[in-house]
């Protein structure tokens, strides 16, 4: 884990990290009074230093910059395992469902898992033949 933190142009470099004790507030809810250049925790209304306001948002981007290269490696991930996995989980996810089944893209139609759903198969040629033959026709 880096101690650095880069913002674009802006880098930050943490020397020494500050471990809250258990029990103290965390001072997740802070006011910037412009008045006076005071830094309040709404929460237990002690005065904070700028200098830990800086550092306590430079920990929470970092946070939360590593939450978002997360969810985008998960989402090239599922990308690359092929489109028709995503197709799947989404099926199997509306299956799942309480309320709602699948319907069928071309009549509407719900499809149920037990309606048979991928039991038949067409040779993958003959079906985007005859798909650009009925846009071609329409």
């Amino acid at each position: 884990m880096s101690n650095v933190i880069d913002i674009d142009a802006l880098r930050v470099a943490r020397k020494n990290r500050h471990v809250q004790p258990v029990g103290e507030c965390r001072h997740m809810h802070i006011t910037l009074d412009d008045n006076g250049d005071i830094v309040k925790c709404d929460d237990c209304g002690v005065q904070l230093s700028a200098y830990w306001a800086i550092g306590h948002f430079v920990e929470y981007y970092r946070r939360a910059i590593a939450k978002l290269t997360h969810a985008q490696n998960a989402l090239n991930q599922a990308q690359e395992q092929g489109v028709h996995l995503i197709a799947a989980r989404r099926v199997e996810r509306a299956w799942r469902s309480r309320t709602m089944v699948p319907a069928c893209p071309h009549c509407g139609e719900g499809i149920g898992p037990k309606d048979g759903f991928g039991g038949t198969q067409i040779n993958k040629a003959i079906y985007e033949r005859r798909r650009a033959a009925k846009k071609g026709g329409a």
